[in-house]
């Protein structure tokens, strides 16, 4: 990874890069709130590590959502370098009092786990995004077979999934629910085979029906928009988790083999 800092790093100030690195530089500030990635060292290692995967990359590039992507590794990279008694505080981590090595060794492993992690829904962020379509035809599917009456009250609505399930798709939820929990869930994701591209929409089909009462509590398109896009997920820990990878796994095995019943 060092290398390719060397050799791909300066050129991002060349005009047929400026703007790659532009768009990367604007989105790092957006990403997790927490004061660790508020921190000028967080930004500058993302800074890097992405302007070098999108120079490594050049069928996708950058594209927003992929800084987010990185967020879980780097968190808990960071943690193995702290103190056992600190590790699970690496969210409030002060860069400043850790070593130059223990950071840039943090820098080059999410380097590599985003590459590994990219290469299984690559399709997500390629031209038109074709993955991230499949993936929303899906969840659709999925809740239309599990959660008739929900399904209905979205279509009644005029709600179509791809206005609130692309960023659950394009961020692998990373804004939907907290870090921890997202740690959790890409945890169970590594274990599955393609956890990240096929498991993910079963996921997505349960964290919506968990709502499902009160969306179907919302009585039109604003109403149900706004609550999508703030689910009350805040206080959420592994324990909630824990029951949307349960009703995941139940429909992965009743529809994954029998994929002529999703429609």
């Amino acid at each position: 990874y060092r290398t390719f800092v060397k050799q791909y790093y300066h050129t991002r100030l060349q005009p047929q890069h400026q703007q790659t690195f532009h768009q990367i530089t604007i989105d790092i500030p957006r990403m997790n709130p927490t004061s660790l990635f508020q921190q000028t060292i967080a930004q500058e290692c993302f800074e890097r590590l992405l302007y070098i995967w999108a120079m490594r990359h050049p069928a996708s590039s950058y594209v927003q959502g992929m800084n987010d992507l990185a967020t879980p590794f780097f968190v808990i990279f960071l943690g193995a370098n702290l103190d056992p008694m600190e590790a699970g505080d690496a969210e409030t981590a002060d860069l400043s009092k850790m070593s130059e090595e223990g950071i840039a060794e943090a820098e080059a492993d999410t380097y590599w786990c985003l590459t590994k992690l990219m290469d299984g829904i690559q399709d997500n962020y390629t031209f038109a995004q074709p993955g991230i379509q499949m993936k929303v035809h899906k969840l659709k599917e999925l809740v239309k077979r599990v959660d008739a009456p929900l399904f209905q009250h979205l279509e009644d609505n005029t709600i179509t999934f791809l206005e609130f399930a692309f960023r659950w798709m394009n961020n692998l939820l990373i804004r939907e629910v907290p870090l921890q929990c997202i740690i959790r869930l890409w945890d169970t994701y590594l274990c599955e085979r393609d956890g990240f591209a096929t498991f993910h929409p079963y996921v997505c089909a349960a964290f919506l029906v968990h709502f499902s009462k009160e969306l179907r509590q919302q009585v039109d398109f604003q109403a149900l928009m706004i609550y999508l896009q703030n689910l009350p997920t805040s206080d959420w820990d592994e324990r909630q988790m824990n029951e949307i990878l349960a009703s995941a796994f139940q429909w992965k095995y009743s529809f994954n083999d029998a994929p002529n019943h999703l429609g």
